[in-house]
């Protein structure tokens, strides 16, 4: 199975990249799990830390941050903070969690081009306070840069599940449950969430299953 690459996946967590034509896949793509991989390539591809946090702006509350603490702590992630910060400014107050003032600062480009920039436009202060030299008016959030909640619902089905079960690890174990994955230890490595969640929900769901509506 050909290994897809970061652009398909944030393709099929509804970033609008334009990307190859590819089958929905039918490996585990995690919407933490690419968030946070993205972020990681930053420093890269600049371009991308203005689409995370559009995706964010309509997402944010989709987004479980415990996942993402987990992942920080196994890769810690500069930038995955920045967008934090964004989606603070923008009302999502559990993404605060996320948020802590870097021991160096960061730029999006070159250290002394971000700061020749920051003399003529000013810094966004926010994000300044943490440690990032971000100039004012140079992140670009737009809607059109994210598949809207309906879009992303039907072509993502862990998205869609925590739309129906809210932003949790149940709603994921139980997604997990109905792509095939077999039995809790699977599902707990898969997710990367304890063996006591998965096993206690995957007994609930194969009861429910086994019971007849009247």
């Amino acid at each position: 199975m050909t290994k897809l690459t970061l652009d398909q996946k944030l393709d099929y967590i509804g970033i609008q990249i334009v990307t190859p034509k590819y089958r929905k896949p039918k490996e585990w793509i995690d919407l933490e799990r690419t968030l946070h991989e993205a972020s990681l390539e930053i420093h890269q591809d600049s371009r991308l830390f203005s689409l995370l946090c559009s995706w964010v702006s309509i997402h944010g509350d989709y987004v479980i941050i415990e996942k993402l603490m987990k992942l920080q702590k196994k890769q810690y992630s500069p930038w995955l903070v920045a967008i934090a910060i964004s989606a603070v400014n923008l009302g999502f107050h559990k993404w605060r969690r996320l948020i802590k003032k870097q021991k160096k600062e960061f730029a999006l480009v070159d250290h002394e081009l971000a700061l020749s920039s920051i003399s003529m436009k000013g810094a966004e202060p926010t994000f300044k306070k943490y440690g990032f030299l971000i100039p004012q008016g140079s992140l670009r959030i737009r809607a059109i840069d994210a598949l809207d909640v309906s879009r992303l619902a039907r072509q993502n089905f862990q998205y869609r599940n925590r739309l129906l079960f809210g932003s949790s690890w149940r709603a994921d174990i139980i997604t997990a449950i109905e792509k095939g994955i077999p039995n809790p230890s699977e599902i707990a490595k898969t997710l990367g969430c304890s063996y006591e969640p998965a096993h206690r929900i995957f007994r609930e769901y194969a009861l429910v299953a086994s019971v007849k509506v009247a």
